[in-house]
């Protein structure tokens, strides 16, 4: 079996409930998901979003706020419960968290640190360093991160998980009738345009961030999966080519 070094990028949606409050039950199966992946002897980042939607219900926010100092506020919170979180979920597995806090200029000092911590089995969870990042030295969000970062640690592949399975010709929540695209070699410029950047209620982006970020991973040399999953096997799948949305780039032969 070859080991393969993978990005996996998780969205707000994913990671809260109903009311936008940081779902441990969603956690907990995400967790179960990476942990499979490294019992088949694969390394695993994480990208992780959900600092703010988790400080928000903590600092008694109704909804997403909408000021910065009021978002890197939430984010101070939230990173720490966070954390906590997976870290609580991954010791049943007896893997060893550790968290890495990114902004633009830093990130590519990183590597050396998130290469030792794969040597020694660590799972490095990262994330942007939104408590205290201004505007010139974000990545823009947490999309965008994860294909930095697939590049920076020359990942192999990059699985970026989202409420919607896939992407669409149009916005399949407006369009039932929108036909979904199970592979791309390449992103052309009339997709990224034709996308939506609307975002959900915990989360920011929208799909546009996502395709843009999957165009910066094949550019340097990652193949990229968007969509979603249910399940402790949801990655295995994902990467054994059975995942419920769009693989993106040279579509080869992927096992566990």
């Amino acid at each position: 079996m070859e080991k393969k070094r993978i990005v996996v990028k998780i969205g707000s949606s994913s990671l809260t409930d109903e009311r936008g409050k940081l779902s441990i039950e969603k956690l907990r199966e995400h967790v179960d998901a990476l942990a499979r992946l490294k019992e088949y002897g694969h390394e695993v980042i994480l990208i992780s979003s959900g600092a703010v939607a988790a400080g928000c219900t903590s600092m008694g926010y109704l909804s997403r706020p909408d000021t910065v100092v009021d978002k890197q506020s939430a984010a101070a919170v939230g990173q720490s419960l966070l954390l906590q979180a997976y870290a609580d979920e991954c010791k049943k597995h007896e893997i060893v968290a550790a968290q890495l806090l990114l902004t633009k200029d830093l990130y590519k000092n990183a590597n050396a640190t998130i290469s030792k911590l794969l040597e020694r089995n660590v799972m490095p969870i990262i994330n942007e360093n939104d408590s205290v990042s201004v505007k010139e030295l974000t990545f823009g969000d947490n999309d965008m991160l994860s294909a930095l970062v697939s590049g920076l640690v020359h990942a192999d592949f990059l699985v970026i998980l989202t409420d919607i399975n896939g992407i669409y010709q149009d916005n399949p929540r407006t369009n039932p009738q929108a036909q979904k695209y199970l592979h791309l070699q390449e992103i052309p410029d009339e997709l990224v345009e034709a996308t939506s950047s609307e975002g959900s209620e915990v989360g920011t982006g929208g799909m546009k961030s996502k395709v843009e970020a999957a165009r910066t991973a094949l550019a340097l040399g990652v193949q990229v999966f968007i969509g979603s999953g249910t399940g402790s096997e949801k990655l295995v799948d994902i990467f054994q080519g059975r995942g419920d949305g769009t693989y993106i780039g040279v579509k080869t032969e992927l096992s566990v």
